[in-house]
């Protein structure tokens, strides 16, 4: 960002605004998942797998579990078996500071489903 104070009858600033196109990468769909009847008996097991990892670390922070990650969320990642931190921030309604806060964790559910 560039700004300067323009000296004229009237004082005024200029200001010009740079910015980066984030690069879009998108996961086959940005789609929701609305219900678990939309899954594949695969992506049904993998859901239960990041419902029981879910359900672990609600215990461990005395949350409910819907604050750590949305069932929403968990199908949709169900579904797109993300591979990468990038991968899986780009899965629809999943937020940066959860990708840092669980992402690794996630993965490892994923590799191991």
């Amino acid at each position: 960002m560039n700004a300067k104070l323009v000296a004229d009858e009237i004082n005024y600033w200029s200001v010009l605004i740079y910015y980066n196109n984030k690069k879009n990468t998108v996961i086959s769909s940005k789609t929701t998942v609305i219900s678990e009847s939309e899954l594949s008996e695969k992506e049904k097991i993998i859901y239960n797998k990041l419902k029981d990892w879910r359900a672990d670390k609600a215990r461990e922070a005395q949350l409910p579990a819907y604050i750590i990650f949305h069932n929403t969320h968990l199908m949709s990642i169900a579904r797109h078996k993300p591979c990468t931190l990038d991968d899986l921030e780009n899965v629809n309604g999943i937020e940066k500071r959860k990708v840092e806060k669980f992402g690794i964790e996630i993965l490892e559910v994923l590799e191991n489903a």
